[in-house]
This record gives structure tokens, C-alpha cells and sequence, in this order.
């Protein structure tokens, strides 16, 4: 992954808990980018944990790659569901705090679920024990390829939206000190509130179509050609740092 910059300079640092959020259309390449920073963190030695795959399973796809021959692989899935495969398999709810510095690549994916519902009350339960990290020797890169799923996983274990809201702000907030580095993505800037916008290190702007950019980063049109950020293949993305800098 190459990025030049227009304005400042700034290096991706995959020996850090930052967050990335992925910003574009469908089919505009958000995963993939997801993916390739997963594939980064776990090149400097660090784990994966993906989240929050699509019901067909795309992050199974991960048991095809190279790193099955060098890396440890755990598969968490829903209470009442038999998997039969050659990798280490456990319910979520029994995830513990030494799995994620065992384990480097950790995948709870939607078909190992009986129901949506039993995955996202799952996926609380595996955020929660995350957070639980008072100490670490390797960041861990949750990857989730929603955004909005985490916000529903949080109402799983919440009295109401505005505590589902407020707890999803704070454990993003409080993340690096857990040492989780955050992939999110969205297709509407909108459908997440800007208190978590905010907070990413680094603002990926994939294809945007006709929405076009939402109106507190319409300011970038000095520096991006809209009629380009409408239609960018999906190899290829704007970033905007939290320092300042934007590239290509």
C-alpha cells in the first residue's frame, strides 16, 4: 500500500493502536482495505481479530491466505453450533484475555452463528473481554467491517441507544490503552455519530458516488477533484490523518 502525499506527510504506523475509518460506497473496496491494514499489523508482529464478516462469510476467506502457514488461527462461533475444520474452534462467550496473545489471527465470522442476534450478543462479549486488557505484548486490530454493527453488538448489552451510544464512544476512546488498533468502515459518513468520526488517526475516502462528501469534509474539495472522488476504483483511496496530512 503506497500513499502520496499533497499536503504535510505522515507515516502509518502499524506499531500503534490507531484507528482506521473507511469511508465509501458499495463494492468500493472498504474490506479490502480493512484487510490489507490487518495484514500490515500482522506483519509487524502484532494479532487480527475480525469482526462482524457478511453472512456469507468473507472473513473466512482469511483461512485461504498465506498466513495459515505461519500464523495461529482461532475460529469463534455460537453456543449450539458444530464446525468441523482443522483449526482450533471455541464459542465466544468462553473467549479469554490469553487467547488474544496466543492466537494472531482470531475470526468471528457470520455463518459459524446460528442467528444475527446470537452474533452480535456474542461479539459484546468479546469486545467486553478485549477491554479487560490491563497489560499486552502485541496490539490487537479489530476489524470491523461495519461500523453500525458495532453500535448494534453495544445495544446488546445496554439498557437503551443513548448508554449503547455512550459506551461505543468510550470504548473507542479508551482502546489504545487496551492496545486495540480499530478498522471500521461505513458506506454514509452519517450513520456514525461524529464524536466517533472524530476520533480515527486516519480518514480513508473510498468512491464516494452521489453522496458525495458530508458537510463538515466538504472542505477537502480544495485539495480532492469531486468528479474523481465519485468514481475511484477500489485499489485506490484518499487518506486524511489526524495530523493533518492527505494523500493518495
Amino acid at each position: 500500500m503506497k500513499v502520496k502525499w499533497s499536503r504535510g506527510y505522515d507515516q502509518i504506523d502499524y506499531t500503534r493502536p490507531d484507528m482506521h475509518f473507511c469511508l465509501g460506497g458499495r463494492g468500493t473496496g472498504k474490506s479490502t482495505y480493512l484487510e490489507t491494514t490487518g495484514e500490515e499489523y500482522l506483519r509487524a508482529g502484532n494479532g487480527v481479530l475480525d469482526l462482524f464478516g457478511s453472512r456469507d462469510g468473507e472473513s473466512l476467506a482469511w483461512l485461504r491466505s498465506p498466513w495459515t502457514k505461519n500464523k495461529q488461527i482461532l475460529l469463534l462461533k455460537g453456543d449450539n453450533v458444530d464446525v468441523k475444520c482443522s483449526w482450533p474452534i471455541k464459542n465466544a462467550e468462553a473467549i479469554e484475555l490469553s487467547d488474544f496473545e496466543k492466537y494472531d489471527l482470531i475470526i468471528s465470522s457470520s455463518p459459524l452463528y446460528q442467528s444475527i442476534d446470537q452474533e452480535f450478543s456474542d461479539a459484546a462479549i468479546i469486545e467486553n473481554k478485549l477491554y479487560q486488557r490491563l497489560e499486552y505484548n502485541k496490539i490487537v486490530f479489530m476489524c470491523c467491517r461495519e461500523a453500525s454493527n458495532f453500535f448494534y453488538s453495544r445495544l446488546k448489552v445496554s439498557d437503551n441507544q443513548l448508554f449503547a451510544k455512550s459506551e461505543m464512544t468510550y470504548l473507542l476512546r479508551e482502546s489504545r490503552h487496551m492496545g486495540v488498533a480499530l478498522g471500521l468502515d461505513s458506506i454514509r459518513s452519517y450513520a456514525i455519530d461524529i464524536d466517533i468520526r472524530s476520533l480515527s488517526d486516519y480518514l480513508i475516502l473510498k468512491a464516494q458516488g452521489v453522496q458525495g462528501l458530508s458537510r463538515e469534509l466538504k472542505w477537502l474539495y480544495s485539495y480532492i477533484d469531486p468528479a474523481l472522488l465519485r468514481t475511484l476504483a477500489p485499489n485506490r483511496f484518499f487518506m486524511v490523518t489526524k495530523r493533518g496530512a492527505i494523500g493518495a
